[in-house]
């Protein structure tokens, strides 16, 4: 994805600009596009705009006018509609000239850099007549703009208008080497001044947390006019594809039809999650029943759970003791649900024990009952595999289930998400597509540490980092492939950072294993303590916990491993 600066649009963008925007954001990750300069204050205060300026490293700079008219003629003499009081053609040509000359200046090592220009009629045909003196890779009108199939296809396009306007202009030399990321970086700081929408870092992050709603509720609709029609639904998907919010909404609607609902899954840190979601409903929803699986069938059995419960309590201990519980008809009766809504069913579904258990707090059962399952079923690593898929394949057997697939991830960025799926070896088809538009190189990376005292110093880097580009406290979160207390994010607390585990209250920095993190999300991941290796190394963590970021995500690995991290990157490019 192109990197967008702003990476959104005000309300006062005109709707043309808005179709240009939103194709030129699914660009190449490495291209930067500028909207909405004001070119006056470089130009003697003289109305002076370009609607779009596009950093094409290996090619130049192209400067675009956007008209949004719907019906666009020249006469000869005058533009029509009378709103179009100077040609768009000269108005491009004029921004293109003062953005040059003004760029060179406060960067003199910028003159050898091509500058072109363009215009852009998405919305209306336009055919040449006379006194128009316009070579064709000039406009892209609205029968050019509509055959481009995608903001890749377009960008093409682009890039190669650029190149022919380059070429046939004897006054610009083309481009001697690709546009260095500190190149670009100076020309966006040298157009910061005039930049007509220029939101704070802050704004930034707000607004496109509205816009990750938006597509959430848009995936949203389909699925909850089956669940309606349907009283037994299998949802898969891939991380990051919005599972868990469709089920706690799911369930939110059974409970207020009247039905006794469980709204429950296996992970710790995203039961007291939807918990606290649940609890904040207006009006209260006391049908609904909502939280960690093992942890509502004790309190409902009248189990005591010790302070610091071992595995083998969880695994062994509590199932046995639920079993025992559970051949009490009088219970089963008080306890039962008339609905159950599962999130990241495959925990579930690969604990034979608890999932039978489980199957007894429901009216008919799991196999006759009216449920919901969400889950991962494809692309995770469990060590009971043959046994979640045996029990996913019960679900269909005795009632007809309808099933749904989740194809497009609307949580992350591409370039997040494709990195993550290279990394973890799954190959290419875990998802179809990338419903957000923007992310760029800024919003991943990976850096090598040659020591443990490096990699606190490179965590503590990466944390002011982001604190500058205005995401609070709260709003990180520092993974690590160990456990909590072997974490280089752990050693930093001791060093006196305000950094907390997961699971606790408090509006800091977290910090938490990939495993524990498994179906949260946090606008900026850091993943630690990465040490990859040929044999016994889980890659699958990769995909875990890189795909738990709604915005930015870095990755800090040992500097022995860096050939086959990046071997491992290689190897997902050429699949």
């Amino acid at each position: 994805m192109a990197r967008m600066i702003p990476a959104f649009m005000d309300d006062h963008t005109p709707p043309g600009e808005r179709d240009v925007f939103n194709m030129i954001a699914s660009g190449p990750d490495d291209w930067a596009v500028l909207h909405s300069l004001d070119l006056a204050p470089w130009n003697r205060g003289l109305r002076t705009e370009l609607d779009f300026v596009v950093i094409i490293p290996d090619t130049g700079i192209l400067c675009i006018e956007v008209k949004s008219h719907e019906n666009i003629t020249f006469d000869g003499n005058r533009w029509l509609p009378e709103t179009i009081s100077r040609s768009p053609f000269k108005q491009a040509s004029d921004g293109r000239h003062t953005f040059y000359r003004r760029l060179t200046d406060l960067a003199p090592e910028m003159k050898r850099v091509p500058v072109v220009h363009c215009c852009i009629f998405p919305r209306s045909p336009f055919d040449f007549g006379r006194n128009l003196s316009v070579q064709p890779w000039e406009l892209m009108d609205s029968r050019a703009f509509r055959s481009f199939k995608n903001g890749a296809s377009l960008c093409k396009d682009l890039k190669l208008r650029t190149q022919q306007s380059i070429d046939t202009d004897t006054s610009i030399q083309p481009l001697r080497s690709k546009l260095s990321p500190f190149q670009i970086e100076k020309v966006l700081k040298s157009c910061l001044p005039i930049q007509k929408i220029r939101p704070t870092g802050r704004d930034e992050i707000e607004r496109r947390q509205k816009q990750m709603e938006q597509l959430l509720l848009d995936q949203q609709k389909p699925i909850l006019q089956l669940a309606s029609l349907n009283k037994r639904l299998i949802v898969t998907g891939g991380a990051g594809t919005g599972k868990t919010l469709i089920a706690m909404e799911v369930a939110r609607r059974a409970a207020e039809r009247g039905y006794r609902t469980a709204l429950l899954c296996y992970n710790h840190l995203v039961g007291d999650w939807m918990s606290q979601q649940i609890s904040r409903i207006v009006p209260s929803v006391p049908n609904l029943v909502t939280g960690r699986a093992i942890q509502v069938m004790a309190r409902m059995a009248g189990l005591e759970i010790p302070k610091k419960p071992c595995r083998e309590f969880w695994e062994t201990t509590l199932p046995e003791q639920l079993e025992d519980r559970i051949t009490d008809p009088e219970f089963r009766a008080a306890a039962s649900f008339d609905y159950l809504v599962i999130d990241e069913a495959q925990d579930l579904l690969a604990r034979p024990r608890l999932w039978s258990c489980l199957s007894q707090f429901l009216t008919g059962g799991t196999e006759r009952g009216a449920l919901a399952v969400f889950g991962d079923f494809q692309n995770q690593v469990l060590t009971n595999q043959g046994v979640m898929n045996k029990n996913l394949l019960r679900l269909d057997g005795l009632v007809k289930t309808s099933r749904w697939q989740l194809t497009e991830n609307c949580r992350n960025y591409k370039i997040v998400g494709d990195t993550a799926v290279k990394l973890s070896g799954l190959g290419r088809n875990v998802y179809d597509g990338y419903m957000r538009n923007g992310g760029s190189l800024e919003n991943y990376n990976i850096a090598f540490f040659e020591d443990e005292r490096a990699q606190l110093d490179q965590i503590a880097r990466w944390l002011k980092e982001f604190k500058t580009q205005g995401y609070k406290p709260s709003e990180i979160t520092v993974l690590s492939f160990r456990s909590d207390e072997a974490s280089a994010a752990g050693r930093l607390r001791g060093e006196g950072f305000k950094i907390l585990p997961a699971w606790s209250a408090g509006d800091t920095v977290k910090y938490s294993s990939v495993h524990s993190f498994k179906g949260m999300e946090n606008k900026a991941i850091i993943l630690t303590d990465v040490a990859p290796s040929d044999r016994e190394f889980d890659r699958h963590m990769f995909y875990t916990g890189m795909t738990r970021a709604t915005e930015s995500v870095r990755v800090l690995c040992d500097r022995n491993c860096q050939d086959i991290l990046l071997n491992w990157l290689t190897e997902g490019n050429n699949a």
